[in-house]
């Protein structure tokens, strides 16, 4: 079922914008430290693909990289300001490059493995700017969970389910094979390509546009709500099908295309 709301859009796309309009002001003040920046001072070269994204003058960075010697079958990654990047491979090895970003003090960094699941996190003593940013390579069929306060995750190669929040920042994620995905983010948008036909996909963006490509060969089962913004369904649909899409935003656009 396509849903393009008309007539009382506006009124209800007035109250989402009204209810959310704390998130976007977040969002611009997060822009002025989300931005390109050169630190003044490091204690290590910076790796880009690592970048929490915070870049503000008198800043300090420190980069560091370590493998998981144990089997690892579930990643959770928890950013409260930073950028998370989640590859998948073909071996069984699991690694983690992590980048500190502080005013002052260093953040404190976590790693636990627990019955197959690593979990990484970080604390922040009170200071200016605190952030780690994250680039986790693990294992194709690993299932993949990532929450991000300010950051944008980037997924790729995953076969497990995966499961992604951002606070305020954009998802992208390419060549996922696993039967259940779940995409929300509160100001930014969400792109998703998959290289087999998803089971279950839930994408939902408050403010932001969304971006679903699925492949062909068999039908879904679609609904596409998008308040303010335009939904586009351009994939064979069928109510009974077994692959399911929800895709729901606020404000912004919905287009569910074929894969390219």
């Amino acid at each position: 079922m396509n849903r393009l709301r008309g007539g009382g859009a506006a009124l209800r796309g007035a109250g989402a914008v009204a209810r959310i309009s704390g998130l976007t002001l977040i969002a611009g003040l997060l822009g002025l430290a989300l931005t390109g920046c050169n630190a003044t001072s490091s204690t290590s070269p910076a790796t880009a693909s690592a970048s929490p994204g915070l870049s503000i003058p008198g800043t300090h960075r420190s980069t560091s990289e370590y493998r998981i010697s144990s089997p690892v079958s579930a990643v959770i990654v928890i950013s409260h300001a930073g950028n998370v990047t989640v590859t998948g491979g073909g071996g069984s090895a699991t690694s983690v490059v992590q980048q500190l970003t502080y005013s002052k003090t260093p953040p404190v960094t976590t790693r636990t493995v627990s019955g197959g699941t690593l979990t990484v996190t970080y604390s922040c003593p009170v200071q200016l700017v605190c952030g780690v940013g994250y680039v986790v390579q693990v294992p194709r069929d690993a299932a993949v969970q990532v929450t991000a306060g300010a950051g944008a995750i980037r997924l790729s190669g995953l076969a497990g389910n995966v499961t992604a929040k951002a606070d305020v920042g954009l998802i992208d994620a390419t060549g996922l094979t696993g039967a259940s995905v779940s995409l929300t983010t509160e100001a930014g948008g969400i792109t998703a390509a998959f290289a087999a036909p998803p089971t279950t996909v839930q994408a939902v963006a408050r403010v932001g546009a969304i971006t679903l490509r699925v492949p062909g060969g068999v039908s879904y089962r679609v609904t596409a709500d998008a308040h303010v913004g335009k939904a586009t369904v351009s994939i064979p649909q069928s109510s009974s099908s077994a692959h399911v899409i929800t895709a729901t935003t606020d404000v912004g656009a919905i287009t569910v295309g074929p894969a390219a």
